[in-house]
């Protein structure tokens, strides 16, 4: 089925657009104008994900599909999509691999007549463009084939050994004498295994060795796929530290690549005294963290995202919350200048707060431009509106990719004692689960020490906390000022639905000239039966209406707005 299974299916869907992962697509489950589902191809099956929470039922109904439509044939082609050329010195051909698709490789060897022996018998194993190799004075070191290719397309030398990680051989060590090496090892377990491996035998032999660990993707061929640049790689080489003979020593003693487990008597554990967390905002945001700021569009995230830059610049309360006053950066990725420069000048701002900003697209190296950005400023506070224009994912709901990406941004917060928030998008539709709520991958609010949950209901704006450290904020209403476009902290979700159905009752109480009954007022006003019972009890507790009757069958309770001796079922 191949190509033409994959073009069957994309021809279903309208507004498709090619990604470095797949293609997106609107959904055909709902209204969908910006195209909403991710649809790629793995180990020869279709895979498709509505980001607004259509179900694939939905999804394959709406577009005439069946289930049967996303399984591609799984026999591999009987031609290679790459072969990839491994010779000596002088150029002379040893042997070949083969990839193939879905993804496996084959070997092969000249048989001398013009035709291939598909085994490497008796045949010596050479680094990938060896001849290239020798005569450079430094090289990168990849995983595979696919990626020195990439690396080639960005102008840059890479080798590798045959059939991946752990098979690197003592022979290969005696090209690199004398030069320079720099290790991009895959971001998994394996590869950083393979990465430390390489380099124990290389830091006796090399003039310098470096491990280059990419910010984001799987490996230099997905970095690059990403937007990786031949001058973004070309920082990350000059910026990673050399090796020491004595770093080297440490890893060949070491069980794993991180070392042995560190073992702690549990009476030990015990004895140690309890961290001492420090806030930047008294209770909510934790020094040296992470935190999600996550709304629909125009709830008001980024008005209150700044209503926070100012309350720490001046160290004043924030949501009625004390904050740890000290420099804010302000990376506003999204909105113009104009729109940023009027709303700090609404919450009053002097000129004088020490407020950075930064009003533009993110820079192509976003994230080590960060970090020079906190190194000379030293923020007690970064906000990053909205996060995925600095971090690009190309799959949000991918749990290793947000968790890659996300990694680098705790690591700064932590090393650099500041606190950093993630202004980010909620699910279409409604869930009570701070996890399940937030747009993309649950990795999202794993990774964080808190998220902040704004919704925009037709009543009410309201927020709420899932934290790590200290209390969770119940839903609570955001009340708005105008204009002065800020937000305060009103009553919690539950009194302020209640309030709002007692002044529907008292309103519908005051047109009728006689008493009413629950049943009654439960069919005639709107809102939930629980809420309009719990605001009767209020309505009577504090005097606001009356009330009459034993509530018993044949005496029911009578509601009226007035004096007792009005009450009545009867006409007044």
């Amino acid at each position: 089925m191949g190509d033409e299974g994959i073009n069957a299916v994309l021809a279903q869907f309208k507004n498709v657009k090619a990604t470095a992962y797949g293609w997106q697509a609107c959904c055909p489950a709902h209204d969908d104008h910006r195209p909403s589902l991710s649809i790629k191809v793995d180990d020869g099956k279709i895979l498709l994900h509505c980001h607004a929470n259509c179900s694939k039922k939905e999804v394959l109904a709406a577009a005439g599909l069946r289930w049967g439509d996303l399984f591609l044939n799984k026999v591999a082609p009987r031609d290679p999509v790459a072969q990839y050329d491994y010779a000596d010195e002088t150029g002379k051909l040893l042997f070949q691999t083969l990839r193939y698709k879905p993804k496996h490789f084959r070997v092969r060897r000249p048989d001398g007549e013009g035709g291939w022996i598909y085994n490497l018998d008796n045949v010596r194993r050479v680094l990938y463009q060896l001849p290239r190799l020798v005569k450079s004075n430094s090289c990168l070191i990849v995983e595979g084939e696919k990626d020195a290719e990439t690396a080639r397309d960005m102008r840059l030398l890479a080798t590798c050994n045959a059939f991946g990680a752990g098979k690197w051989i003592a022979e290969y060590n005696e090209h690199f004498r004398g030069k320079h090496a720099y290790i991009i090892p895959d971001n998994d377990i394996q590869g950083e295994s393979h990465a430390r491996s390489v380099a124990c035998s290389l830091v006796p032999i090399a003039k310098r060795v470096k491990i280059v660990r990419l910010p984001i993707g799987k490996d230099l061929s997905e970095w690059h796929g990403l937007g990786g640049t031949r001058e973004q790689l070309v920082t990350l080489m000059k910026r990673a530290p050399a090796l020491r003979a004595e770093q080297v020593a440490a890893w060949q003693t070491s069980k794993s690549p991180s070392g042995e487990f560190q073992l702690t008597k549990l009476s030990d554990l015990l004895d140690e005294p309890e961290e001492n967390i420090s806030w930047t905002v008294e209770g909510m945001l934790p020094t040296c963290g992470i935190s999600l700021l996550v709304a629909k569009p125009k709830t008001g995230k980024s008005t209150l995202a700044r209503q926070l830059a100012v309350r720490v610049a001046r160290g004043k309360k924030f949501l009625g919350r004390k904050t740890n006053q000290g420099p804010v950066a302000y990376l506003a990725l999204e909105e113009k200048r104009d729109e940023v420069r009027k709303h700090f000048t609404d919450l009053g701002v002097e000129g004088n707060e020490e407020i950075y900003l930064h009003c533009a697209a993110a820079p192509q190296d976003a994230v080590p431009a960060l970090i020079e950005l906190v190194k000379k400023h030293k923020p007690a506070l970064v906000i990053i509106d909205p996060l995925l224009r600095l971090i690009r994912l190309s799959d949000a709901n991918d749990y290793a990719s947000v968790t890659m990406a996300l990694e680098p941004l705790l690591s700064l917060a932590r090393e650099h004692k500041t606190h950093i928030v993630l202004v980010h998008h909620l699910r279409k539709g409604q869930s009570a689960d701070a996890a399940e709520a937030i747009l993309g991958s649950t990795a999202f609010h794993g990774a964080v020490d808190s998220a902040i949950l704004m919704q925009r209901t037709e009543h009410f704006r309201t927020i709420q906390t899932s934290q790590r450290y200290g209390r969770d904020l119940p839903e609570c209403v955001l009340d708005f000022d105008e204009q002065r476009r800020s937000m305060t902290l009103g009553v919690l979700r539950e009194e302020a639905d209640v309030e709002r159905v007692c002044a529907e009752i008292v309103k519908y109480l005051e047109k009728s000239n006689k008493g009413m009954t629950q049943e009654q007022i439960e069919n005639d006003v709107t809102g939930r039966t629980g809420l309009k019972r719990a605001a009767l009890r209020s309505l009577v507790k504090e005097h606001r209406i009356l009330r009459t009757g034993s509530g018993v069958k044949g005496d029911p309770y009578y509601y009226v707005c007035g004096k007792k001796e009005q009450v009545s079922g009867e006409d007044s």
